[in-house]
């Protein structure tokens, strides 16, 4: 009975002992993503484009429209790189989706972007890539010689260096912003992973994730950016593009600008 009782203790405090290291790896994502929000919460920046869209359908053309859209990008290096959804600046796919009949083309230009920062200023920048198929699109800052490049200070995504490969029920966060009438403040966002896709491409699905935005692990590792899955030309689910695609195309981006 002695023996039984001392099993029984010895059960308990292993279980209580358990319970508390998991109670400890649960809350260790928190601090480090609280910590990301802290100190690198500015890898994150709105952009807003000012586009002119000229539409032709049937053998008719309509007058040209001008748009002012905004987006949320990851900033990617020092120099101002910043990735983001292409469907997010570029209204093309919507447009089609609601011309009626065949045979429409869409035509859009940018006369103007600008990197918005914290402290309410803008930079201006200039589309370096679209990438349609991939959802991806590439801007970097203008070089003003009136200014010293030291005067603008950008804070990129910060990178392990891991090519981190989540599993489904992963817990993840994705830094954000709010829109102006909320200041753009910073914002944390909580989820899961849902699946991981391996081909022909790999994507991780996560849930609560806005297009732009940076996800990161429970261990504070960079995974990808959220993007839109394209069929057919059209925007779908919201998926999220590994960290290691979009920093080897930015790597092609920056071949192509020398």
């Amino acid at each position: 009975m002695k023996l039984r009782k001392i099993s029984l203790l010895a059960l308990l405090t292993f279980s209580l002992a358990a319970f508390t290291a998991l109670a400890k790896k649960g809350a260790d994502p928190i601090k480090t993503w609280r910590t990301l929000l802290k100190d690198r919460s500015e890898c994150v920046t709105w952009v807003s484009a000012t586009v002119k869209v000229e539409i032709s359908s049937g053998g008719r053309s309509y007058p040209p429209q001008e748009q002012k859209l905004e987006a949320l990008g990851t900033v990617l290096s020092k120099d101002g790189l910043v990735a983001l959804s292409l469907t997010k600046v570029d209204p093309t796919a919507s447009i089609l989706s609601r011309v009626r009949g065949g045979g429409a083309s869409v035509n859009v230009n940018y006369s103007e972007v600008n990197i918005l920062m914290q402290d309410g200023s803008e930079v201006p920048a200039k589309l370096l890539l679209k990438d349609s198929d991939l959802d991806l699109a590439f801007l970097l800052p203008l070089k003003d010689e009136k200014k010293n490049e030291g005067e603008i200070v950008f804070q990129p995504v910060p990178s392990s260096g891991k090519n981190a490969k989540p599993q489904p029920l992963d817990e993840v966060a994705s830094l954000g912003k709010l829109s102006r009438n909320l200041y753009r403040q910073s914002t944390l966002m909580r989820g899961w992973v849902n699946a991981v896709i391996e081909k022909p491409r790999e994507y991780f699905v996560i849930d609560r994730l806005t297009p732009g935005t940076p996800v990161f692990d429970a261990s504070g590792n960079w995974l990808g950016i959220g993007v839109y899955k394209m069929v057919s030309g059209k925007p779908t689910q919201i998926v999220t593009l590994p960290a290691e695609d979009v920093l080897e195309i930015a790597e092609q981006v920056r071949k192509r600008t020398k």
